[in-house]
């Protein structure tokens, strides 16, 4: 049985999912971003986006990187 990523959270513009995805990286925690809307076409155009950007870890990575998270003040725990 394959395992599929899980949301960890949503964020609410690529500044921040790229914050988030820079202190998991820093953890040791693989993790991708999905543009959520026309987030997409705004990143590609304007280098920014305020539309929302989910971010996707695996299922073993999840606990500690909710850790991270709130650490960062993203998360309460």
């Amino acid at each position: 049985m394959e395992k599929k990523e899980v949301k960890l959270c949503t964020t609410q513009d690529s500044l921040q999912a790229e914050m988030i995805l820079e202190a998991l990286k820093n953890n040791g925690i693989p993790a991708y971003k999905k543009d959520l809307g026309y987030a997409a076409i705004m990143n590609i155009y304007g280098g920014y986006s305020n539309g929302g950007e989910e971010i996707y870890v695996a299922p073993e990575n999840q606990e500690k990187a909710r850790e991270v998270l709130a650490g960062m003040g993203f998360l309460q725990e």
